[in-house]
């Protein structure tokens, strides 16, 4: 993630991390490997979620949300991460390594609304997009 995990915003409340078989169960569900932030997240807390309704998946959720939503055929080179409990994804940029946010009932990138420069930077603000904007 390219940032300490000592900078996340203390809204979020942190499930315990995964375990590498966990992490491990979730590469072969998906069927390949997992965003590299995403794992290093997850090797210190298995999802979580703040007050506000953002929520970071845990890797079994995760796994399963890409594979109903068809992440990878909407989305290709995106990796859907959680939600903002209103309907819209937090998905992470495969390339960029960027976080963007995306109604889930349009799933097309020409529909992406960035969000954080990084999965780092998400979990420092503890906020979705909607409870960012006036």
């Amino acid at each position: 993630m390219n940032r300490s995990l000592t900078g996340m915003s203390p809204a979020f409340e942190w499930n315990p991390p995964a375990s590498d078989d966990a992490i491990r169960e979730g590469e072969r569900e998906y069927g390949g490997p997992l965003p590299p932030d995403y794992v290093e997240l997850l090797r210190t807390y298995d999802g979580g979620s703040t007050p506000g309704n953002l929520s970071i998946l845990g890797v079994e959720d995760c796994v399963q949300r890409n594979v109903d939503y068809e992440v990878g055929l909407y989305l290709p080179g995106y990796f859907m991460i959680g939600d903002d409990g209103g309907g819209n994804a937090i998905v992470l940029g495969l390339r960029d390594r960027r976080v963007y946010e995306v109604d889930m009932g349009v799933m097309d990138e020409s529909h992406l609304r960035p969000s954080a420069s990084s999965l780092a930077e998400l979990v420092e603000l503890g906020t979705s997009l909607i409870e960012r904007e006036p």
